[in-house]
């Protein structure tokens, strides 16, 4: 049995028969794949790969005809062919040939056969929530390695909350949260870094809740009472930013809006958002306020989203707003469904939503508090969801639904907000949660990209061990 993660849907592989890997074709119709095999079998073996011009070696071709992730990896005689209509079915080639690579110190081997896959889901994603605990940023980098190591399509990155900011703005400078923003330098050679190894940033701004960092820093515009005020001054502002966060990941197709767990209800108190939608034409003084402020959330939660789509990206937003609203919501958006509280996921279906997998239960890592097994990550589907909030109407019996292509997938999702209270430096909480979420991408890995189960635990985690020590070696450990 070979140790491959995730399970390929064809291996015809043989241990009796073996190619000695030491050269790589430069013939390739995806340079940047080539970049990132020499790079990573040099940080791996500490083993140089020689170009060549020859059809020997790893050489890279094109098929159109295979699905766009989808790839073969053909070993025998003297050559690794990986053939792909892509690059990122290049690249997940790749992933598979180094985890199936052996060395001796000198020699890499790689056992002769055929490997065929493609995923089953398009959305195969984790999220880091960088706000409320600083994470260096070669920790990101490390994310981004580990996506590619695992066929991770997307890395999710909350950028902004309550304790920071963690972005640049040309527009508003003093939002950024000093001592605790990236450049825009850091953050265009991260961007250019996953590019290059065909991983997806989703980069988020949270809004309208979550949002202290901008009273403290544009009380004048955003308002300062616990919830982005929805004047005209401060939603120009609001699609200022988003625009300037989609220039700045430009290669990346989804831009997340945030959209949870709002005090909506504060609305009805600032006398800029009343007045504001009084010229919309809203009876806002004789309004039930609750319907009031749901029609309030959706509007924001759209006009947010609007502005995302005119810069030609697909908006993601978190499951925030009820069933009354949904009308009001543009049907391009990707929404994550994580308690089946706020709205139900069968609602969200019903509404023609496209929908993601953030199950809090076995998904979530609140590092040290609260985080599942290997074991329950690895139980989990795409299309089942087990709420933690007392009010969902699933809390005691989970929610599986029927097989569909409208949940695109799942995701993986850390946050930090136990952190600096349970560890004496920042640093080690974010090196623990970093170790829980690359424990658990294994599992993510599967069953993302095979909805079936392919196998039993037992066997998995026997896999699982010998996989995670070739990352070690990525990884320098």
């Amino acid at each position: 049995m070979f140790a491959i993660i995730p399970t390929p849907k064809v291996c015809h592989l043989s241990s009796d028969q073996v190619l000695v890997l030491t050269k790589i074709c430069q013939n390739a119709p995806f340079p940047h794949v080539i970049d990132t095999l020499s790079d990573y079998v040099c940080r791996m073996f500490d083993i140089v790969l020689t170009p060549t011009y020859s059809e020997v070696g790893v050489v890279f071709a094109m098929d159109e005809t295979l699905p766009p992730e989808g790839y073969t990896l053909v070993i025998e005689d003297r050559t690794a062919t990986i053939t792909a209509s892509t690059s990122e079915g290049a690249h997940h080639g790749i992933a598979t040939l180094l985890q199936l690579v052996e060395s001796d110190g000198d020699t890499l081997t790689l056992p002769v056969g055929v490997v065929e896959d493609f995923p089953d889901s398009t959305w195969r994603g984790m999220m880091v929530d960088l706000a409320r605990d600083w994470h260096d940023l070669s920790v990101l980098y490390d994310y981004v390695d580990l996506c590619r190591f695992f066929k991770i399509r997307y890395l999710h990155l909350h950028f902004t909350d309550d304790q920071s900011y963690t972005l640049p703005s040309k527009a508003f400078p003093k939002l950024s949260t000093e001592g605790r923003h990236y450049t825009e330098k850091e953050l265009q050679g991260l961007v250019a870094y996953a590019k290059a190894k065909d991983v997806a940033i989703i980069p988020e701004i949270d809004v309208p809740g979550h949002c202290t960092s901008f009273a403290n820093a544009y009380g004048d515009i955003f308002g300062t009472n616990g919830i982005i005020c929805q004047s005209e001054a401060s939603m120009t502002a609001i699609k200022t930013l988003f625009t300037e966060l989609c220039d700045l990941f430009s290669p990346f197709p989804y831009i997340h809006v945030g959209g949870d767990e709002a005090a909506i209800s504060k609305w009805t108190e600032c006398s800029a958002t009343m007045e504001a939608f009084r010229a919309k034409g809203y009876d806002v003084d004789n309004m039930d306020k609750g319907e009031l402020t749901e029609i309030m959330y959706a509007t924001f939660v759209a006009e947010t989203c609007e502005a995302v789509t005119a810069c030609g990206k697909t908006p993601v937003v978190w499951e925030g707003f009820p069933e009354s609203v949904n009308h009001l919501i543009p049907k391009n958006v990707v929404v994550m469904s994580w308690e089946n509280y706020y709205q139900t996921t069968p609602q969200l279906q019903s509404a023609g939503f496209r929908l993601v997998n953030c199950s809090w239960s076995p998904m979530y890592v609140v590092t040290p508090a609260a985080y599942w097994s290997l074991e329950e990550v690895y139980n989990w589907d795409i299309f089942t969801w087990r709420p933690v909030h007392p009010d969902s109407p699933y809390i005691r019996t989970g929610l599986t639904i029927q097989p569909t292509e409208q949940v695109e997938g799942g995701q993986l999702l850390a946050w930090g907000d136990h952190i600096p209270t349970k560890f004496k430096r920042v640093e080690d909480g974010v090196r623990e949660e970093q170790r829980l979420m690359t424990e658990r991408t294994t599992a993510l890995s599967q069953n993302t990209w095979n909805i079936q189960k392919l196998g039993d635990f037992a066997t998995f985690s026997l896999i699982h061990d010998q996989v995670m020590a070739k990352y070690s070696l990525l990884k320098g450990e």
